[in-house]
């Protein structure tokens, strides 16, 4: 099921920008048979023109034969020239004008059309757009898909706790087992600071694709500013197209620079844990706000000291304040400050 669902978030944005390449091509061959048209009415205009032009050289050469002849007699008919010419002219006058209506119809339908394929160019761009974005996503689903199934399978892969293995087959009073042993905490440690670093690596991965798709439509906007006539729809798309992608980067940068920071402290701290492997654990819990859960976490950190929270620095009371094991109560329960106090009280100042 899950490989099924895998490929059709492959598939999906391929699906839509085919669905969207399609629908530009349509309109490429809609407006080929519009050009088509206006050229064919821009001939026939031509035509009729140089035929009217014709008619006009005839009929002002009859009027001159016909002044002539009415010199010698006033009381003379019309010729059948001078009778004929008018209508023939008045007919490609006619003939004229209705082409003239024709290209100026066929004209506006091809604006009309060159407006749509506009828009339909800006919706396949926002389509690629999202596509990018959608892409990026799913290697950061992957990446931590990987990562959660490597947990999973060294969790699976750990040996059962010897309280379960040497569980008595019947009970007659349920009682509470004890808890199996955990891991070492720099064991531990390691897991989390490696789990950091792909959440890490993906988020700056798709950095780069977030910054080249904030320039784009940057860009965009910039280019449909300058044009003229202005196009207010395609102007208004790529101006919200810009300000979302552009908050999307501010997201993904806060966010590096998050992981990064987690990842520095977590780092210090595995560097600290082989000068501190004589020193004996403190008891955590003494810290008013962490229990028993909060303190394994605490210790699955490489925390196992007061001294070590009371000598936190910013970077690291940030680091552990957002990790989501400790939902920023490090800063706000003070653990800094009764760490010291406690250390201070069994052990002496701190330096």
């Amino acid at each position: 099921m899950s490989s099924f669902l895998w490929l059709l978030l492959y598939l999906a944005p391929l699906l839509g920008l085919t669905a969207a390449l399609f629908a530009w091509f349509g309109w490429q061959w809609r407006g080929s048979d519009l050009q088509q048209r206006i050229d064919e009415l821009t001939a026939q205009i031509d035509t009729a023109q140089t035929a009217l032009r014709q008619a006009e050289a005839e009929h002002a050469a009859a009027l001159s034969a016909g002044h002539t002849e009415a010199t010698t007699s006033t009381a003379a008919a019309p010729t059948p020239t001078e009778a004929a010419a008018p209508p023939a002219r008045d007919s490609a006058a006619d003939e004229l004008q209705a082409l003239r209506d024709d290209l100026q119809s066929a004209q506006t339908k091809a604006r009309q059309h060159q407006d749509e394929a506009a828009k339909s160019r800006e919706a396949a761009q926002a389509l690629e757009t999202e596509m990018v974005r959608l892409l990026a996503e799913l290697e950061q689903l992957r990446a931590a898909h990987g990562t959660a199934q490597a947990e999973l399978a060294s969790l699976r892969s750990a040996p059962p706790a010897a309280d379960e293995t040497a569980a008595a087959p019947a009970k007659t009073k349920r009682k509470r087992s004890t808890p199996a042993k955990s891991k070492a905490p720099d064991a531990t440690l390691r897991e989390k600071i490696t789990a950091l670093e792909s959440e890490l690596a993906a988020h700056q991965a798709g950095l780069a694709t977030l910054t080249q798709e904030r320039d784009d439509w940057q860009r965009r906007v910039s280019k449909l500013e300058a044009q003229t006539p202005a196009d207010a729809a395609g102007l208004g798309l790529a101006r919200r197209s810009f300000a979302d992608s552009d908050k999307r980067l501010a997201t993904a940068t806060a966010e590096i620079a998050r992981l990064q920071n987690q990842t520095r402290v977590l780092l210090r701290v595995e560097e600290k844990t082989a000068a501190l492997a004589d020193v004996p654990d403190d008891d955590l819990t003494q810290i008013k706000g962490i229990k028993k859960i909060t303190s394994d976490q605490l210790r699955a950190h490489g925390i196992r000291t007061w001294r070590q929270i009371a000598q936190w620095d910013e970077d690291e009371k940030r680091a552990f304040s957002e990790l989501p094991a400790f939902k920023n109560r490090a800063k706000r329960e003070l653990w800094r400050q009764q760490a010291r106090a406690l250390h201070e009280a069994a052990h002496g100042p701190l330096p």
